[in-house]
């Protein structure tokens, strides 16, 4: 078995760090950063997708208060994702358009754990609306009373971390984007990057944030 101790047979270190070019293989230097920080996306996008399962399995058990601690886990992830922008965000616009020749056909649009990461409001939703339906309330009452349902509370407030942190980490790729590429060009599916924007309108649990809408309305606040 590959590997001189058990922390690199455990993590398959051999076999990870062969998964990028080579020195002399690469089109450019930055080429190594531009491979690492998406594979890293992928690794973390399977840790969301199966922690997204645990969650849905979670709520229908009736243990909200682990749910909600979960979902702020994924959410402290895509928190770390969007800090990794950060990190492309060094790279020149000059030097990103060498290594996107070695994309071939290649496009962010093509991520399976993105892709993915787009379905997990079905699931979600479904398993929190199973939660309201057993203890016979609805979301503006957990907003207007917290404390008479505080786990569903707190799994409100998870879901809407998630859904907030998601939308964050698009906007912050699209603002990527128009720092390395321009929102005009047009990517490698033939989809202009602007339509990027797009992504930042849609929430995973749209009606989250709308009910906080009749609540204040219900409030009658006057400032």
């Amino acid at each position: 078995m590959a590997g001189k101790t058990d922390y690199e047979r455990y993590i398959r270190t051999d076999e990870l760090l062969a998964l990028q070019k080579r020195t002399g293989d690469l089109a450019h230097p930055d080429e190594l950063l531009f491979q690492v920080i998406h594979q890293t996306f992928e690794l973390w996008f399977v840790v969301c997708l199966h922690d997204v399962d645990e969650v849905v399995g979670m709520i229908r058990a009736g243990r909200l208060h682990r749910a909600a601690h979960l979902l702020r886990r994924v959410a402290l992830i895509l928190g770390i994702l969007t800090d990794q922008l950060a990190v492309l965000e060094t790279m020149a616009p000059a030097d990103y358009h060498v290594i996107r020749l070695a994309l071939g056909r290649g496009s962010g649009q093509d991520s399976p754990g993105f892709n993915r990461m787009l379905g997990i409001g079905g699931p979600l939703w479904e398993a929190f609306q199973g939660a309201l339906a057993q203890r016979a309330t609805t979301l503006f009452d957990i907003q207007r009373v917290p404390e008479a349902n505080y786990d569903l509370y707190q799994l409100v407030q998870g879901l809407m971390e998630l859904d907030e942190r998601f939308v964050r980490w698009r906007f912050c790729h699209f603002q990527l984007v128009r720092r390395v590429i321009g929102e005009e060009v047009k990517s490698l599916k033939g989809i202009p990057a602007a339509q990027l924007v797009h992504g930042m309108r849609e929430y995973l649990f749209p009606e989250l944030w709308s009910v906080i809408n009749e609540v204040t309305r219900a409030a009658k606040p006057e400032y």
